[in-house]
């Protein structure tokens, strides 16, 4: 062959072998950037997918979290609400119990200043100058105590003995009276609601013992009883007699002591105020076919320990 042709297959050749080195070199690289790109797609994909559980991991976490924190707010809300209320059905027990005490107090002075002027119409001026001294001490413990929730069981005695007295004398001892305390019952340490037994010997007294003909008798017995104590209130008397003891004072008016609805108004409040179970029960004792009339109340009192 002639040089010349040997030349031209040799370049030829080599331009083959360069055309096919390219070639292999574009499609590597084409190769290379496919499998680039799809281990690409499928980390991205991977990623999404990662993303999705952990989302549907958090979503019930953040549904609880929602939901927990939405019960919290609403019970908070409740619970500012109930106390505001609370805060007000307090108040207003508190002024109710404080105009309750002040309808006892002008109710009782009155009727003591009643019995001063009986006996000053029948001018027995050694039972009035009794009378008068009895009452100032009694005034003075009984607008002391109205201001106080509570006093000592011996101090509400105490009052309720001179009470008793002043009535004693208002009928010119038409009855004989017994206040007993059971050992089981500290009266130094026993705290009670103030002014709270009184209205029930007053009914006793206005109710039972100025209509009763003879041997009126009036006992209050205090015994501890579960968290409290116990006041058993009786009055009873032989046959029945209405006397009549008015007076210019008491011309036109009605003499009536404090009813049960209003006692029962006032252990109301307490029990509100306190978290207790104050409360009574009355019935009554009389046979009439013996002639003997009487009435008995069970008046149950918290003490102070058991106030909430």
């Amino acid at each position: 062959m002639p040089p010349v042709f040997n030349v031209r297959v040799t370049r030829i050749l080599l331009f083959c072998s360069l055309f096919c080195i390219i070639s292999n070199t574009v499609t590597a690289q084409a190769s290379d950037e496919q499998v680039a790109e799809a281990t690409q797609q499928l980390l991205d994909e991977q990623g999404r997918q990662v993303k999705m559980v952990v989302l549907l991991a958090l979503l019930p976490i953040l549904v609880a979290f929602a939901f927990i924190t939405f019960v919290f707010y609403r019970r908070k809300r409740e619970a500012f609400f109930r106390q505001t209320e609370a805060e007000l059905k307090l108040s207003k027990a508190e002024v109710e119990i404080k105009a309750l005490k002040a309808q006892i107090n002008p109710h009782f002075i009155f009727n003591c200043m009643n019995s001063i002027h009986h006996f000053m119409h029948k001018n027995d001026i050694q039972k009035a100058g009794d009378y008068l001294i009895k009452f100032s001490q009694l005034i003075r413990i009984v607008l002391e105590n109205s201001s106080r929730d509570t006093i000592t069981l011996k101090e509400d005695l105490h009052a309720l003995n001179l009470y008793i007295q002043l009535e004693q004398m208002r009928l010119e001892n038409k009855f004989d009276y017994a206040i007993t305390v059971e050992k089981d019952v500290n009266p130094d340490e026993a705290e009670i609601p103030a002014l709270l037994i009184q209205p029930f010997v007053e009914n006793a007294i206005w109710h039972e013992l100025t209509k009763v003909a003879e041997q009126g008798f009036l006992s209050v017995a205090v015994r501890k009883h579960e968290d409290g104590i116990q006041c058993h209130i009786k009055s009873q008397g032989i046959g029945r007699t209405h006397p009549s003891l008015s007076t210019a004072l008491t011309d036109g008016i009605t003499k009536t002591s404090m009813g049960q609805s209003l006692i029962r108004e006032r252990l109301e409040l307490i029990n509100r105020m306190n978290r207790t179970k104050a409360g009574f029960t009355s019935r009554d004792i009389s046979q009439a076919d013996q002639n003997k009339f009487g009435h008995e109340v069970e008046l149950f009192v918290p003490l102070k320990d058991e106030f909430a």
